[in-house]
């Protein structure tokens, strides 16, 4: 990657444009989908998550990625089993982010 080589073309209404790579691989999670994650990374707020399979987490956001991959700290999975829910405690965790459903920020006062 000695000079900075187009990787993308992106069409605008005054024609094409080309994108460079450091421009196209900036990008902020400031804003969108991963700005909850990003703000439970950073102040370690605990999130809800729900996954496939009827299973659900409480945790602490430890990393994600794009594709919503998580690395979860003092997980709780909570499973229903024969209307039965089930409780276990996991300290470390990764959550492949195709079983994800949807993550809610828990409020303080329910940590």
């Amino acid at each position: 990657m000695s000079g900075e080589e187009p990787t993308k073309l992106q069409r605008t209404e005054s024609g094409a444009r080309v994108i460079k790579t450091k421009e196209f691989l900036r990008t902020s999670v400031a804003e969108g989908p991963f700005c909850l994650l990003d703000s439970a990374v950073k102040n370690g707020t605990r999130v809800f998550i729900q996954s496939r399979y009827n299973k659900s987490l409480v945790a602490t956001v430890v990393a994600f990625d794009k594709h919503f991959n998580l690395v979860l700290r003092d997980a709780v999975e909570l499973t229903m089993v024969n209307n039965e829910q089930k409780e276990r405690s996991i300290r470390n965790m990764f959550l492949r982010g195709a079983s994800v459903v949807f993550i809610v920020r828990l409020p303080q006062s329910a940590v």
